[in-house]
This record gives structure tokens, sequence and C-alpha cells, in this order.
């Protein structure tokens, strides 16, 4: 399957976002997942829950990305049971960096994550790249529509911003990128994450 995937519209098709707040983390997605041109499904979950404090965007080659967040659920678990605490949001995403690096077989894969989270000393945001590279942001936004969703965040200082505010704000960044990117759309799916845990807004479509 790696062989087939040299179309960068394949793994481009999409728009997710993370906000870095000032109480927390925003993470939004889309919800129309694409091969090239051809709309394979409308109801794509691309935001998921790896514990109440944590979540992960993906952006990619679907089955691949679930596989690698799927192990990093177990991880996140795994560490909880040996050490009796929970894993940081940067070890999740270095855990991440990791496997997109080579340590596993979806190396080879196009994928890209958004991991966010609060910690102990507040909130944190992640990204790691198709190479496994990892950095640490205060926004971004991957995809296709990326440029979009951009260009509607610019001049926001969200640092200083509560998420309740912020929010209305990304959602209207994933809706331009459903008006002018084709690969993106379906509605929305926005993630809330406080010292209170992980909210999921309901979708606007």
């Amino acid at each position: 399957m790696g062989s087939g995937l040299q179309s960068t519209e394949i793994f481009k098709g999409t728009t997710t976002v993370g906000i870095l707040c000032e109480d927390g983390v925003i993470l939004a997605a889309d919800k129309r997942a694409v091969s090239g041109y051809f709309i394979g499904h409308k109801k794509t979950d691309k935001i998921s829950l790896i514990k109440p404090y944590i979540a992960v965007t993906m952006a990619g080659t679907v089955a691949e990305a679930q596989i690698l967040i799927d192990q990093l659920k177990g991880e996140a678990n795994l560490f909880e049971m040996t050490y009796g605490r929970r894993l940081s949001v940067r070890a999740l995403a270095s855990l991440a960096a990791q496997g997109m690096g080579g340590q596993y077989r979806y190396a080879r894969y196009p994928i890209q994550l958004i991991v966010g989270g609060y910690d102990d000393d507040g909130p944190a945001l992640f990204a790691v790249d198709f190479f496994g590279a990892l950095t640490e942001e205060k926004m971004i936004a991957t995809g296709s529509g990326s440029p979009v969703a951009l260009g509607q965040l610019q001049g926001h200082d969200f640092l200083h911003m509560k998420v309740e505010d912020s929010a209305p704000l990304v959602r209207k960044a994933i809706e331009a990128a459903i008006e002018w990117d084709t690969a993106t759309g379906e509605g929305v799916d926005l993630f809330v994450i406080t010292k209170n845990g992980a909210f999921k807004k309901r979708a606007i479509w």
C-alpha cells in the first residue's frame, strides 16, 4: 500500500487545527475523508481522545493513523499502571514522533498529528510531522485547508484568551476551510481540553 500513496492529494485532503489558550487547548477538524477527489466518508472522527486530559488530531492515511493512535492509547494506559501517574502531553507526543520516525511500520505512510492536552503545569500543544519531527506549538493547522484556516486565526492573541471565547473563532476557521477547500467538508468536530478534562463540542452540521 505504501507504494500506491504517491499523490499528495491523498494525504493532504483535510483541515485540522490546534490552538493553545490561556486556560486550555482547542482541537478541531472537519469530518470528510477523501482519496484524491473521491469522498470516501462523510462522518470521519479525526480527533481521538487518548486520555481524559489529552487528545490527538490526525491527517493522512486514516487506517495507519488509527493504528498509531490505538498504540498511543495503550502506551498511556501502560504508563499509568506501571508508574501510578499519568503520561505528560510532551511524553505522548514524543512517543508519536518515535513511531513516525521509523520505529514502527507506519513510518512509511503520510500521517501528521496534533497532540494537545492539559498537564499539571498547564496546557500543552505539539505537532508531529510525516518524518517524526516534534515541535511545540501555540497555533497550528494541517491539511489542504490549513492556509485558509490559519488566515482566519491570524491576529488573535489566543494565549491571553479563554477557551470559551476562542472556540467560536476556531470553528469559523474550519468553516472557512470547508467553504474554500474541496477536500474539507461535512461538518466540524471540536474538543476543548482544560484542567477539568476534555469536552467534545457538538458538531455544527
